[in-house]
């Protein structure tokens, strides 16, 4: 994992600072200095040592009379929390605090409010600004309140419950407060299996892996849709009324949950404990919508020179230096003409529940170039080269206007994709419930090829019109060609079964299993488009 890279605009001198609150966002027009949205964040240098956990704690461990606000990227508030103390640009430490476990939360409409920060409740201040000043600039700031049902009170700020929630990739939050929702925003293809509970998406173009988790409880459940949409509509809502903007959102889940946060106890009245204010979130017990997801990225286009300049990106000089300790950020916009670099940070894992269920990148497999078959008038199926006639083979020769894939490498061993593995699933089920306990079942190679999963080929009629059977459609709107896989089961009494496995039309169609001869391609095809057979 990389070290964070600085902020130098952060921090103004060589002392530490404490990051004190977050204030307002603000937009392209009203913040000059970026294109994206911005957040203001107050920070005060720290007076007492940065290991002293008890003065930490204390209502002047900072000088407040020195507190500054600094406009920063709203794609920068993973690297971001309320406590952490920063010097010289760089984090140096998070503290601890105050660290509480708080089981058996119930989060429901009638249990969570929305309170402003400098909130008074029969004249009592849920933040008194005697012993905590630090929020001062920023009273309007939002906060979602949980009553415990124990009498005492748990204070969120709604940064930290974007920032926790959505902020696994500063790109993720970027699009969740920069436009209204949209399905296209996050992933190009979803599917969804009710039987076995497996989510698996496309992400959009741009969004990290590292977000895949979050984005799945976006597409699965509708208060997380509700929570993320909030973001940018709460914005909205407040520039429509000329009002500083300060966003606000609730939990994306209903029901019970444990949290364990640091943060500081704040009295109420006469009341010496009662109100838990949250710096940082640091676990959420609550279950994602799936029991396992798979996803899929696209794949990054490369830049070669510009101006007849040496794209930095393939500079090794570059490459070092970036994956070096010591890189740092400037306070302007990424260049247009630079590709996106994707760097990870080590974060201890925030949902346990994610422990316990997969989560797994799904390699886009290449394959050998899909043959092509011709379809007769009378039924009959032969095999065709594009190209004018003149080579030595027996092949028809045809002119179909495709567009052929360029620098096609060769092929690694891809893992066997999802549609293989769940067939193989069932099907071993189906053997061992008929009593077979000693057969196998395992994927085979088809003949003169290296790998057991293959592209279907391309079959055109001979007007050159391509057979659509033989097609997968991706929600996007793509087209490709479906893939197989041949099986053999093998037991001890008998001969071996050959099996293929045809993937379904799109992603909500079921997989084929039929029985075959052998491995053969050209077999296969005949089966497949004989009337009447899926």
């Amino acid at each position: 994992m990389d070290a964070p890279p600085s902020l130098p605009g952060l921090t103004p001198d060589e002392r530490v600072w404490r990051l004190d609150w977050f204030g307002e966002c603000g937009y392209p027009g009203s913040v000059r200095r970026y294109t994206q949205p911005s957040i203001k964040v107050a920070i005060s240098p720290l007076r007492c040592k940065p290991d002293d956990a008890e003065a930490l704690l204390a209502p002047d461990c900072t000088d407040c009379a020195c507190q500054r606000e600094v406009w920063v990227p709203v794609a920068a508030l993973p690297l971001l929390a309320i406590g952490d103390l920063w010097q010289d640009g760089r984090l140096v430490a998070s503290p601890d605090y105050d660290v509480e476990t708080l089981n058996g939360l119930r989060i429901e409409s009638d249990t969570v409010n929305f309170v402003k920060a400098g909130l008074a409740i029969d004249e009592k201040f849920l933040i008194p600004l005697s012993v905590h000043p630090w929020h001062r600039p920023h009273t309007q700031a939002y906060c979602v309140l949980v009553e415990c049902g124990d009498g005492c009170r748990l204070l969120i700020p709604c940064i930290e419950i974007i920032r926790f929630y959505f902020g696994s990739s500063g790109n993720l939050l970027q699009r969740l407060f920069s436009a209204p929702l949209a399905k296209e925003t996050l992933w190009s293809s979803k599917s969804f299996s009710l039987a076995d509970q497996h989510m698996h998406l496309v992400l959009a173009a741009g969004l990290s892996g590292a977000s895949a988790s979050d984005i799945g409880r976006i597409a699965g459940s509708q208060p997380a849709w509700r929570s993320a949409a909030g973001i940018h509509a709460s914005c909205q809502k407040a520039a429509a009324s000329g009002m500083p903007v300060h966003p606000y959102t609730g939990f994306p889940f209903e029901g019970n949950t444990s949290l364990v946060a640091s943060g500081v106890w704040l009295p109420f009245g006469e009341e010496h404990a009662a109100t838990f204010l949250v710096y940082r979130l640091r676990s959420c017990s609550h279950a994602f919508p799936f029991r396992s997801l798979s996803y899929e990225t696209p794949k990054r286009t490369g830049r070669g020179t510009r101006n007849g300049k040496k794209n930095p990106d393939k500079d090794p000089a570059f490459s070092a230096a970036l994956r070096s300790n010591h890189a740092q950020t400037v306070h302007d916009d990424p260049s247009a003409h630079k590709s996106q670099r994707s760097r990870g940070f080590a974060v201890k894992n925030r949902f346990p529940d994610l422990l316990r269920k997969p989560v797994w990148k799904e390699k886009v497999e290449d394959f050998e170039n899909s043959d092509v078959f011709l379809l007769r008038s009378d039924g009959s199926i032969e095999q065709v080269a594009f190209g004018e006639p003149g080579g030595s083979s027996e092949a028809t020769g045809i002119d179909a206007a495709l567009q052929a894939e360029s620098g096609v490498k060769s092929p690694k061993r891809p893992s066997l994709p999802r549609f293989v593995r769940k067939a193989l699933t069932l099907i071993r089920r189906d053997v061992a419930a008929a009593g077979n306990h000693d057969a196998t079942v395992q994927a085979i190679c088809p003949e003169g090829r290296s790998f057991p999963v293959f592209f279907l080929p391309i079959v055109v009629d001979e007007d050159g019109v391509i057979t659509s059977e033989l097609q997968f459609s991706e929600e996007s709107g793509q087209v490709r060609q479906r893939r197989g896989c041949f099986i053999e089961i093998v037991g001890r009494r008998k001969a071996p079964e050959p099996l293929a496995i045809v993937e379904g039309k799109d992603s909500q169609s079921p997989s084929a299993v039929v029985t075959v001869d052998g491995p053969n391609v050209h077999s296969l095809i005949r089966l497949l488009l004989t009337p009447g057979l899926e």
